[in-house]
């Protein structure tokens, strides 16, 4: 442990490369997505039934993002989810034999961000950065679980892709030949309209999905 925290120290002892114009900055990053997620009651044949919704969990994955310095304050950012998966489960069904936190639907993000980056300290050791921008996500490997064919006889299951809007915060810390210790924090907003046959008709329900995405990886400045 001694020998751990002694390289740690040289590491960041070391003078660190000043971000400027025209540099490229790497980040790979172990993330976690945890939804902010809201929905409207279900529809079956357009008509909503009270006391119903869905619900999204967390999912953990990797992301990358490779960014460009357009000035020396300045970067846009393109970030790379390696895609989450989640399970969304739903509630008020109890009447139709579906125990409310039921998984109905198993289903991967896969959501691209374009960040308009501000570096406020590109030439310290520490270097935190704020961004905007612009998301569109699509789901990939989505499926309905066994208890919803089985109990709600659901079938043909569509998710409608987005575009929303994200914001980030995060810090690099200069580690030795232009490497960093990364922690980055995101929102990005995401929402679709599921929709799927059951036995009694066909269900529509609207979900915001809304995740925070914490991120604690390494950069790599070149």
């Amino acid at each position: 442990m001694k020998k751990v925290l002694t390289t740690a120290m040289a590491l960041l002892s070391l003078n660190a490369l000043a971000l400027e114009k025209g540099d490229w900055l790497l980040h790979l990053r172990a993330i976690n997505v945890a939804p902010n997620d809201d929905s409207t009651v279900i529809h079956v044949d357009g008509a909503g039934v009270a006391g119903t919704g869905v619900s999204v969990d967390e999912g953990m994955s990797l992301d990358i993002s490779l960014g460009y310095m357009i000035s020396d304050n300045w970067a846009i950012e393109l970030l790379a989810d390696l895609s989450s998966e989640h399970n969304v489960s739903a509630f008020g069904l109890e009447g139709l034999g579906v125990p409310n936190g039921t998984d109905v639907v198993e289903v991967n993000t896969l959501p691209p961000t374009l960040f308009l980056q501000y570096q406020f300290n590109p030439t310290g050791k520490v270097r935190p950065y704020a961004g905007v921008g612009l998301n569109y996500n699509t789901f990939i490997n989505k499926e309905l679980t066994p208890a919803a064919r089985t109990v709600l006889g659901a079938n043909n299951l569509s998710l409608d892709s987005s575009f929303g809007l994200g914001a980030q915060f995060g810090i690099d810390w200069a580690l030795k030949n232009d490497w960093s210790f990364n922690i980055d924090v995101k929102y990005i907003q995401i929402d679709t309209e599921a929709t799927f046959d059951t036995a009694i008709g066909r269900a529509s329900v609207d979900v915001d999905i809304n995740p925070t995405v914490l991120g604690i990886g390494f950069g790599k400045s070149f």
